[in-house]
């Protein structure tokens, strides 16, 4: 497993699929993406998750950010589920975790991130240099845009 540790004890890191961590992952996806509006990410297909890449936030041994990246193209790749603990809200996490994403993208030989922003999250994406593309369209119901990021540099870079 890939691991960082960043201040104020977040620590990210590079869960497996169908592990005890992926099934917190998963409760905390229900409980912050689907629950508020009244759907369960249960009814979801969870099997087509087992090829995703799924990145963890722990705070205080828990799990406080989750998102996933999904191979879309030869250099591309969708983050897809990402979701911060209510109560993390505000700390930087869904910002460190973005970040973690794009490292792990770069070192998946990717060259572009592409995402489906709520409405809400779409000024979050673009303090990060995410550009939004397109028109606004509903998924789940509610308002999104599709925007991209272009990945800088060489994986290795660092």
């Amino acid at each position: 497993m890939n691991m960082v540790t960043e201040p104020e004890n977040i620590r990210l890191e590079v869960i497996a699929w169908g592990s005890a961590d992926y099934e917190e992952a998963v409760r905390l996806r229900d409980r912050v993406l689907r629950q508020p509006l009244g759907m369960s990410i249960y009814n979801d297909d969870l099997q087509a998750e087992r090829q995703d890449i799924h990145l963890l936030a722990r705070a205080g041994g828990r799990a406080a950010g989750v998102l996933l990246l999904r191979r879309i193209g030869r250099d591309t790749l969708q983050m897809k589920q990402v979701a911060v603990d209510e109560a993390m809200q505000g700390r930087g996490i869904g910002r460190r975790l973005v970040g973690f994403a794009e490292q792990t993208a770069l070192k998946e030989s990717a060259r572009k991130l592409m995402l489906h922003a709520r409405m809400t999250a779409v000024p979050f994406y673009e303090k990060l240099g995410y550009v939004k593309t397109g028109e606004p369209y509903t998924e789940v119901g509610i308002p999104h845009w599709t925007m991209f990021k272009e990945l800088p540099g060489e994986a290795n870079e660092h």
